[in-house]
């Protein structure tokens, strides 16, 4: 399995408010990911390593907490880490579909497409925020690359050189493989259990609704995946990376995820209306409500901007 989930820095909630700020910046923009950053060599390892770690995740980390017929409908997905789409990597004009984000599941066969390249580049994230705190330096230079990387004028080179952090970062450093760890695994488990919600409650896709149905169904996997990481006792500090990855969409792909400030609001107030649900007896020393009613506020600040 990935590391522990559970936050020993009671600081960490504040830091997310970067990544936040990022979100908001992305909105603003429009633009093609133009390049693949990864190696087929380096995608291999993360199905190999990754894979099985997700997977882990979703069918023994999730499952024991799940109602019976949140269960059922668990039993009836099937969760996929596919490739880039070599047609793509073969042609030599047009942009390549963003796919850093495609956290999806297919709402007619319960497929859940977790692509490599998007679980390579939220690692890589995690990693470089981690290491930048660490090193006390200004996290600005990951929001510019993220949003050149976005408009498709990103320096050549993946995210880790060309943001200067060693690919090893995590070994030079307990408190980055502690923070990386565990800010991944909790916004996986989160994506997770908004894609298994989309599924457990027969959603319809967004080009047969509307956006007001939309935002409600997205509202509705939000709380979902809330409800399932208090009974974890998990805080959901990473959930923070998937609002980022949210607004890694080009004006074409608006309506995929639908975020609004009233869905950030939301999961502020379903944050703070029991921020005890969160903890447990063994993480009550390392973890406060304060921490968790700290993240809401984060978020509350984010949505009024």
């Amino acid at each position: 399995m990935l590391a522990g989930i559970v936050s020993t820095d009671p600081n960490l909630p504040g830091r997310f408010t970067f990544l936040l700020s990022v979100f908001f910046l992305l909105q603003t923009l429009t633009g093609h990911v133009h390049a693949q950053l990864y190696s087929e060599q380096v995608l291999k390892r993360i199905e190999t390593v990754y894979g099985a770690n997700i997977r882990g995740v979703l069918y023994e980390d999730i499952a024991p907490y799940l109602t019976t017929s949140e269960a059922e409908s668990l039993s009836e997905v099937t969760l996929t880490f596919p490739y880039p789409d070599p047609e793509y990597k073969s042609q030599k004009v047009g942009p390549r579909p963003p796919d850093f984000f495609g956290f999806s599941m297919n709402l007619d066969t319960g497929v859940m497409r977790f692509p490599l390249e998007a679980i390579k580049f939220f690692d890589d994230l995690a990693l470089a925020f981690a290491w930048y705190e660490h090193q006390q330096k200004d996290p600005t230079p990951i929001a510019e690359y993220v949003v050149r990387l976005h408009a498709g004028n990103a320096p050549a080179g993946t995210p880790l050189s060309v943001l200067n952090v060693p690919e090893d970062a995590w070994k030079q450093s307990a408190y980055v493989d502690d923070v990386s760890q565990k800010t991944l695994k909790s916004g996986l488990t989160f994506l997770l259990l908004h894609e298994l919600a989309h599924w457990h409650f027969n959603h319809q896709s967004y080009d047969e609704i509307t956006h007001g149905a939309a935002q409600q169904q997205e509202a509705r996997a939000d709380a979902f995946a809330l409800d399932v990481m208090a009974r974890m006792k998990t805080p959901p500090y990473g959930m923070v990376i998937w609002f980022l990855a949210t607004s890694w969409v080009t004006s074409d792909r608006a309506t995929t995820h639908p975020l609004s400030s009233d869905r950030l609001v939301a999961i502020a107030e379903s944050l703070e209306e029991s921020p005890s649900r969160f903890i447990s007896f063994e993480n009550r020393h390392t973890l406060k409500e304060a921490d968790i009613r700290k993240l809401a506020l984060d978020i509350r600040h984010i949505a009024s901007q």
